[in-house]
């Protein structure tokens, strides 16, 4: 698993007299090295500064003269840096962010108001999504606390006092402390937030909760019983078997009515169809012979206007033309006092002929629409018949039988109804009986259960996979042991070990647990281990003569192990001169930064422009 961050350097920054002191590292192995009293300790404090140590814990002060340690970090996303003012209540950490998921602004090292808190920003660069509301368990009654970076830092970091400690490397010092950091490595390994379990606080809260479920329950199982007993009473002596045939048999008459109705509802439409075609042909034959009537009528007209004209002729045929006007009796002109003409008979035979044409074309049009008459009247009775039949037969059976199946299919939904009242009744009164029974004793978390089968093996696997490759003498078998959270190397643990071994052996765990978060195994992976000495009093004689035997073979493995093993996430070692292997042959594979403590060679120590004398208020041990 890809780390989330790696830490590319750290400063201190603000002294009147002096430069600010800084170092640099490389996202892999950084060996920092030296004699004693060169500030090598002191850098990797000045990290755990900025990671939230306390700030009376910090090995400089305001009288140090120094104001800020400031860290610089790069990510996959951007980079940040961190300032954090040194003294006395010195709780805020200014972060200055390029990475999109991290914002810029002042940060909190404990809870406090609305502020940010610090560890929040390392959480989130390893992969949570809302560290803010991150929980985990911190005892056996399920309380629980928020889950910060300090919760497992000790994992990642252990300083030149821890790391030959006879208890487990891995663990807290406080025992009540334990708990939560089993549980927050069960985090780290498995992704799970424990916030759910931030419930029940006491037992009498559980019991509380319990019987008030019950007075819940309890009304709820009368209803039921009520139901069923409504529902029986409904059902009366109804055999399902013979209410679903009778559904069978209605679904299928209901089928065979309805088929019947769409029949009809055709053949209506094909009789409308039909009714229509007649009645447009007797409504085109009805208006030609309108027009032909008012052709006779016309005819009629100017026949009995000729016959009027010729009787008129008739009339006045003996009479001499008036030569003055009848009115006025003054005389008229010549060309008024002509006769009236005879009309032309010819005109008159040929519109009695045309009359008679006309009257004969009527009485045949009378004669083919009588056909179609009759045709519309048998049309217009059939579709009246279906459509009859339709509504006052059919459709009622229709109706009678959908009310009949929903009926019936009422009975077999009351019938599923009760099936599954039946059953809710029996779970509430099992689950009644669970609750009545129930006792409350105290919470029997253990955080152990939530790691994976396969923690166990594969941490024994790694241990010993490194303690071979550090050539750790006559080692026959290796294992993580649960009940000890630590180490158990050839079937003993380091406790009655001296010195060297048990630094030796501490080193080797917390290896085997970083190689492990780096895995497909976990979740989320920190990506960072810092040690101070890894081998603390190896070069005193020791109790084990295959050890002391082994003393000269094991740092120079040791180093070349972490030299190998840089995939994992980045490793910053302290180590003093007088412990450890010539390690130049290193330089080109990782990060070397030295402290000659020798004037004119090199760089002396970590405070630049400090001597020894300068020291002595700083620290009170001599190995730094």
């Amino acid at each position: 698993m890809t780390p989330g961050f790696w830490i590319s350097s750290i400063t201190v920054a603000g002294h009147p007299t002096r430069r600010d002191s800084s170092v640099g590292f490389e996202s892999g192995l950084n060996v920092i090295y030296g004699p004693s009293n060169s500030g090598k300790s002191w850098v990797l404090q000045c990290i755990d500064y900025v990671f939230g140590l306390k700030a009376d814990e910090f090995v400089l002060d305001e009288n140090s003269g120094y104001t800020e340690v400031r860290m610089g970090v790069r990510t996959a996303q951007g980079s940040l840096t961190l300032s954090r003012p040194i003294g006395e209540g010195a709780n805020n950490i200014e972060v200055s962010s390029t990475d999109p998921r991290i914002e810029s602004g002042t940060y909190k090292r404990q809870s406090s108001g609305r502020s940010p808190l610090l560890s929040s920003v390392w959480l989130k660069l390893i992969g949570y999504d809302a560290p803010e509301n991150l929980r985990i368990i911190k005892n056996q009654n399920l309380e629980t606390q928020a889950l910060t970076w300090r919760t497992f830092w000790h994992a990642l970091y252990a300083d030149e006092d821890r790391i030959s400690t006879k208890k487990p490397i891995l663990l807290p010092l406080q025992t009540t402390a334990q708990p939560a950091f089993k549980c927050a490595l069960a985090s780290l390994i498995t992704g799970k937030d424990y916030a759910a379990y931030a419930r029940d606080e006491s037992v009498e809260t559980r019991k509380l909760r319990n019987n008030a479920i019950i007075d819940y329950l309890e009304p709820l199982l009368k209803q039921l019983e009520e139901r069923i007993e409504l529902i029986d009473k409904a059902l009366g002596s109804s055999d399902p078997a013979e209410i679903q045939q009778r559904i069978d048999e209605l679904t299928a008459e209901l089928e065979r009515v309805q088929q019947r109705i769409t029949h009809a509802t055709v053949q209506g439409q094909d009789v409308i169809a039909r009714l229509q075609q007649v009645r447009d042909a007797l409504a085109e034959s009805r208006s030609l012979r309108n027009r032909y009537e008012e052709l006779v009528a016309s005819y009629r007209a100017r026949i009995e206007r000729f016959d009027f004209v010729e009787e008129g002729h008739a009339l006045t045929a003996h009479r001499e033309p008036a030569t003055t006007c009848p009115v006025c009796t003054q005389a008229l002109p010549p060309e008024a006092r002509s006769a009236v003409p005879e009309p032309d008979l010819r005109e008159r035979h040929d519109l009695a002929a045309r009359l008679n044409d006309l009257r004969q074309t009527i009485h045949q049009m009378d004669l083919e629409q009588a056909p179609l008459q009759e045709q519309e009247q048998d049309l217009a009775a059939e579709a009246e018949r279906i459509s009859r039949r339709i509504s006052g037969e059919l459709e009622p059976q229709l109706q009678a039988l959908s009310t009949s199946l929903a009926s019936h299919n009422a009975i077999i939904a009351m019938q599923a109804e009760r099936e599954q009242h039946l059953e809710r009744k029996q779970a509430i009164e099992d689950e009644l009986e669970e609750r009545k029974n129930r006792t409350f004793p105290k919470g029997n978390f253990n955080p152990l259960d939530e790691y994976p089968k396969t923690f166990w093996p594969q941490m024994g696997t790694n241990l010993l996979d490194i303690l071979g490759a550090c050539a750790f003498p006559r080692l026959k078998d290796a294992r993580f042991s649960r009940e000890l959270f630590d180490a158990v190397i050839n079937g003993k643990s380091k406790a009655k070990e001296g010195q060297g071994y048990r630094s030796f052996v501490n080193t080797a765990v917390m290896l085997a647990l970083r190689e492990y978060l780096a895995s497909e195994g976990a979740t989320h992976n920190p990506g960072l281990l810092i040690i101070d000495t890894p081998l603390l009093g190896l070069d005193d004689p020791q109790l084990d003569p295959e050890l002391q035997e082994a003393r000269e073979t094991i740092p120079v493995a040791l180093y070349d192990y972490l030299a190998l093993e840089q995939d994992g996430g980045q490793m910053i070692i302290a180590d003093n001169t007088k412990f450890m292997p010539d390690i130049e042959p290193l330089k080109d594979r990782c990060k070397l930064i030295v402290f000659t403590k020798r004037e004119g060679e090199g760089r002396y120590g970590f405070l630049l422009d400090a001597q020894d004398e300068d020291l002595i208020d700083l620290e009170e041990t001599d190995d730094n």
